[in-house]
């Protein structure tokens, strides 16, 4: 093998990388739950639209934050901090396409769950969306 493919397919396997995201260990037991909301309705009316967003405080453990992506893909993300242990500050309020967590005020992007803020370990949790038409199913 010529000494250029070898570079080429060492850097490639080096490439592979395992980029998990890990996550908050004080999360991984939230209450299971299935939610429907019908997008004809006014109360949803923000999430018909890109860039709209919508915190649904009895879902999940802290709340459940949407952010419409591209006017048709609704990501759905627990409220509660991912840096934190649920306590009494550890809830998430949206800003633009960001939420800050009340604790220590670490930021995260609501397009990927990621966080914004150096400090920040672990990101957001996802919840399944699934989406007919305008009937969103949220689940976990």
């Amino acid at each position: 093998m010529k000494p250029l493919c070898l570079v080429v397919l060492l850097s490639l396997f080096l490439s592979c990388a395992n980029d998990d995201v890990q996550q908050n260990p004080y999360l991984n037991q939230l209450p299971p739950f299935e939610f429907e909301l019908n997008l004809n309705l006014p109360q949803y009316d923000n999430l018909r639209f890109t860039g709209g967003t919508l915190t649904l405080s009895q879902l999940g453990l802290r709340g459940v934050h949407f952010y419409n992506l591209n006017g048709t893909q609704l990501l759905a993300w627990e409220a509660s901090c991912p840096n934190h242990r649920p306590n009494t500050c550890s809830s998430t309020e949206i800003q633009g396409i960001e939420t800050k967590c009340n604790c220590e005020d670490y930021l995260y992007s609501l397009v990927t769950g990621q966080p914004l803020s150096e400090d920040a370990q672990y990101g957001m949790v996802n919840y399944g969306v699934r989406r007919t038409g305008n009937l969103v199913l949220i689940y976990n």
